[in-house]
């Protein structure tokens, strides 16, 4: 049977489109308006005047801005998260050109996950740059499922546009196109050779980072004239938290640079950096309003050195701080005290008002919540689970090595890189920084739940 009337004809692939359907018109159901915290509510209000006033993405609150202005409020917003989500796991059966009966039935079990029935409700980037690199790696796959024929120019084109949005939308998810890249070369080489698919897939990513820089350049309210400053706000929290770690975790140490610029921020910092320092979320130390003062007497320059110097003179304990603030994002120690996941709206009263929108937490919110908490503590919101999974799929995908599996496959091991570049950056717990890890594992068990069939076609 050809690739065309099994698509036309399979039972087990109409039952899992079923599926999939379902579970979407029942996301929107449970979730329409959306879920909005702080972060969303400020994005939102980004977007629907044009201004910047947080340091986050500032593509974020453009892309949401745009959605307001089609339809006043985020319900688009959720509308088409859940729409990329769920359209990059349809397509998958059209890569294969089968779908066994494990397809449907895994899907019914996966779609009841929090993470594919409630978050696709919550306006977060995190969310919208998970959803948009599925979707992209998806198209990739499909682009060069055919191990013979001709890539679509128009898939790859599309993912090009979706991995930019992606980069945007999470500063450190532009990684995520190199192993798509790497990808698109290895799965071509069998014929075009390794030099044409090589050169292929440098062109694919110079389209993508043309694509990152367009898409920036679009979502600035203040246009090339002013630029973002929001990357340097978040490097100097970065920064400021490092500092704080080395200096509770030993205490006493010196600050030479600190010392220089503000002895009282030094003095101050290795006396009390102990009592608001955790490991868990910088949030702690604005606890302590008289460090939050001093931190202001400390140049951006001077934290700057004073980081590098910690960096560079004492890795041991560097890598030591970043090791416990890592351990908190990815093993979730305590995941009630993660956010593992939020329903209602909540955030500034005068920015709600401004939006002319209220504070929600009504049963439907608090059903919502009540059915998330049957998962936590367990495998299912456990992104060490997950990464399990992931590292396993990449590893039988990379074993039966269909053009479409190194796609897939990459998607795996992206995921996991992004993961790990946490242990860098990390500054909280937040259970959904990590998302991509969770939905990515999902994607794969779908993938290989259509075809199961480990020998090459």
């Amino acid at each position: 049977m050809s690739a065309r009337a099994g698509l036309r004809g399979s039972p087990a692939r109409w039952a899992f489109w079923a599926v999939l359907a379902g579970a979407f018109l029942l996301m929107l159901r449970l979730n329409l308006p959306g879920h909005l915290t702080v972060d969303s509510v400020l994005a939102l209000h980004e977007g629907r005047f044009g201004v910047r006033t947080t340091w986050n993405p500032a593509f974020f609150g453009w892309l949401l801005g745009v959605l307001d202005r089609i339809h006043t409020g985020t319900a688009l917003a959720v509308m088409l998260s859940g729409a990329v989500l769920f359209g990059a796991w349809a397509l998958l059966p059209a890569v294969r050109g089968r779908t066994s009966w494990l397809a449907p039935v895994l899907a019914l079990g996966l779609v009841a996950l929090p993470q594919v029935m409630i978050y696709p409700g919550i306006v977060w980037k995190d969310v919208q740059f998970a959803v948009a690199t599925l979707a992209g790696f998806s198209l990739l796959a499909f682009g060069v499922r055919d191990r013979l024929g001709r890539t679509p120019w128009l898939s790859l084109a599309a993912a090009a546009l979706l991995f930019a949005a992606a980069g945007l939308l999470r500063q450190n998810g532009l990684i995520l196109a190199l192993p798509a890249a790497l990808a698109i070369a290895w799965s071509r080489s069998a014929y075009k050779g390794w030099l044409r698919s090589a050169a292929l897939a440098v062109a694919w990513l110079a389209t993508v980072a043309a694509l990152t820089f367009m898409l920036s350049v679009v979502a600035q309210p203040q246009g090339i004239g002013a630029p973002d400053a929001a990357g340097g706000k978040g490097l100097r929290i970065l920064q400021n938290y490092d500092l704080a770690a080395a200096a509770a975790l030993e205490p006493g140490r010196r600050m030479p640079y600190i010392e220089r610029a503000s002895p009282a921020a030094a003095a101050h910092l290795r006396a009390h950096a102990a009592e608001f320092y955790s490991p868990e979320r910088v949030d702690k130390m604005a606890s302590d309003e008289r460090m939050s003062q001093l931190w202001r007497t400390v140049p951006p320059a001077v934290a700057r050195a004073e980081w590098f110097a910690l960096i560079r003179d004492d890795p041991a304990l560097y890598l030591r701080a970043r090791m416990l603030a890592f351990e908190q994002v990815f093993a979730t120690p305590l995941i009630d005290s993660c956010l593992p996941v939020t329903v209602g709206v909540d955030g500034p009263p005068p920015t709600l008002e401004a939006l002319k929108m209220t504070r929600r937490f009504d049963r439907n919110d608090q059903r919502l919540y009540n059915y998330a908490t049957w998962y936590m503590e367990t495998p299912a919101l456990s992104h060490v689970a997950f990464a399990a999974i992931a590292a396993v799929l990449a590893v039988l995908l990379l074993l039966r090595r269909d053009p479409a599996d190194l796609v897939i496959a990459g998607l795996l091991a992206g995921a996991l890189g992004f993961a790990a570049s946490f242990f860098v950056i990390s500054i909280a717990c937040d259970y959904r920084y990590l998302y991509l890890l969770d939905v990515a594992a999902i994607t794969g068990l779908i993938y290989l739940a259509v075809d199961p069939r480990l020998s090459r076609r």
